[in-house]
């Protein structure tokens, strides 16, 4: 697999369709790869530029071919292995947003489309990070965290970078579809930011007025 040079990004990339699974540049996204047509695109991408592009995928009703949102993220597979039985765990770590422009006619089992990268000219800089309260935000995810019942290793996500806590909670977090379509289509880090603390407080609010009205 050859190195990746961000600066080549190619106008065509395979597109791997998911519900409810989102991905944003610089996290790192697991995936068990068993179906034959996405076994196709993981070795198609090895042998190439290892990039694979991740959507959320809509289901309109009387369309045979699943139909999909316009932005998703590309990753670069960084490690893969290939198990006994054929199934291939990669590792995405994401480099770019991208939003489609159009599909492209393959003889592949898989989808490709022609995209526009969103990310690759944009830089964070430090007054972005600056702007995000992560201690506000870790508060209260733990809170939402404790509402769903889950866990994680707070003591890892203390020590990641604001940008990449924001992404990467964006990311984790059991929102809807469209509440992790809405994070990923924000353009800065300060917007996802404000989105991702409005959606947390929303559940929360909602939390607290059930509590209300069983005290009552």
């Amino acid at each position: 697999m050859k190195k990746l040079n961000i600066n080549e990004m190619p106008e065509e990339i395979p597109v791997f369709p998911l519900s409810s699974t989102i991905f944003f540049p610089k996290t790192v996204l697991p995936l068990n790869i068993f179906e034959p047509r996405y076994k196709q695109m993981v070795e198609h991408a090895i042998k190439k530029q290892g990039l694979i592009g991740m959507i959320q995928a809509k289901q309109i009703e009387g369309e045979n071919k699943i139909s999909l949102f316009n932005i998703g993220c590309v990753g670069y597979i960084e490690s893969h292995y290939q198990t006994p039985d054929g199934r291939y765990l990669i590792n995405l770590k994401g480099v770019s947003r991208f939003k489609i422009i159009d599909e492209i006619n393959n003889d592949c089992l898989y989808r490709e489309f022609k995209v526009n990268y969103l990310d690759l000219k944009k830089e964070i800089t430090s007054e972005d990070l600056k702007k995000v309260d992560v201690n506000e935000l870790i508060d209260k995810t733990k809170k939402f965290f404790k509402l769903n019942q889950l866990s994680t290793d707070w003591k890892v996500v203390e020590k990641v970078s604001p940008d990449q806590l924001v992404n990467s909670l964006s990311m984790i977090c059991p929102f809807t579809v469209s509440e992790k379509q809405r994070l990923l289509e924000t353009d800065t880090l300060d917007d996802r930011n404000k989105v991702l603390n409005q959606i947390i407080n929303f559940y929360l609010l909602g939390q607290a007025t059930s509590d209300e009205r069983i005290i009552h």
